[in-house]
């Protein structure tokens, strides 16, 4: 163990030789097994809910938390934190990979991964460039733009079209939300998931977001977020962590169930308990 540590230069990350499991009940329709790396450090025990009834009137509307443009329902949490070999006075860790599976609501119902993956990101862009600004960054882009704008019409000599687009290109990508257009498809046991990435430049945060459709409105989503103390791309523990997100989503499994009613008896824990 010793020597590994050192061939690979850190100290932590998954350990997939020591899995814990997990379950949750979606709407008693699906069963949700998580089968991942006992967090690192271990986190401390706490009452779990493991009944989400998503499809009853306003639920989601009524429980969903915020942060940007996302509204969602928390589910699962597990992080796995990456240290130096050798401890040091001025050093902490090099980073940690965090897992959340949340459960989602669309705008609009989908018919496949597809849609669902172009419903997502068309949500998402046209978030923060929505032309009205309110709470959680909505319109930001939109703010960034209307901010140049009046820089511009404030110099001696404004902007030509030209140093203004640099201007609001240069902002955008610096402390913006940049557009997303791309989503890749993948399956990981049979369950056809699609991928996007939320990559900010001023931010040491990477966030690759798997979605998958549970019904034509409600998706699954599993966050992969990076937090990097520093720029650590070409490291071997920030290569590892992402080689480990494979591994990581074949430990999720979601299983329709036959017998609803059967089920629903188990449930002894609702959301309100």
């Amino acid at each position: 163990m010793l020597l590994k540590k050192i061939l690979r230069n850190y100290r932590g990350g998954p350990d997939f030789k020591n899995i814990q499991e997990d379950y949750y009940y979606l709407d008693g329709e699906f069963k949700l097994t998580v089968a991942l790396p006992v967090c690192n450090p271990l986190k401390p025990p706490r009452t779990k809910i493991i009944n989400y009834p998503y499809t009853e009137p306003n639920w989601f509307e009524n429980h969903h938390s915020q942060i940007r443009h996302s509204k969602y329902i928390p589910i699962h949490e597990s992080y796995w934190f990456y240290w130096p070999l050798f401890r040091t006075p001025m050093t902490g860790e090099l980073g940690n990979l965090r897992l959340n599976i949340t459960l989602g609501k669309l705008l609009s119902p989908v018919a496949s991964s597809e849609e669902l993956g172009l419903a997502i990101l068309e949500e998402y862009n046209d978030y923060y460039n929505s032309p009205s600004i309110g709470k959680y960054f909505k319109g930001h882009n939109t703010e960034l733009v209307n901010e140049i704008e009046a820089h511009s019409a404030r110099r001696a000599t404004p902007f030509s079209d030209e140093e203004k687009q640099e201007q609001i290109e240069s902002h955008m990508f610096n402390a913006g939300f940049p557009e997303i257009s791309q989503f890749n498809e993948y399956k990981f046991n049979n369950i056809e998931w699609i991928k996007y990435t939320e990559l900010r430049s001023n931010e040491t945060k990477k966030k690759y977001v798997f979605a998958t459709l549970l019904d034509k409105k409600h998706y699954l989503m599993a966050n992969f977020t990076f937090d990097l103390n520093m720029p650590h791309n070409d490291k071997p523990w920030y290569k590892d962590a992402n080689a480990a997100i494979a591994p990581i989503m074949e430990g999720i499994t979601l299983k329709q169930l036959e017998n609803i009613s059967e089920e629903k008896k188990l449930l002894n824990d609702s959301f309100d308990n």
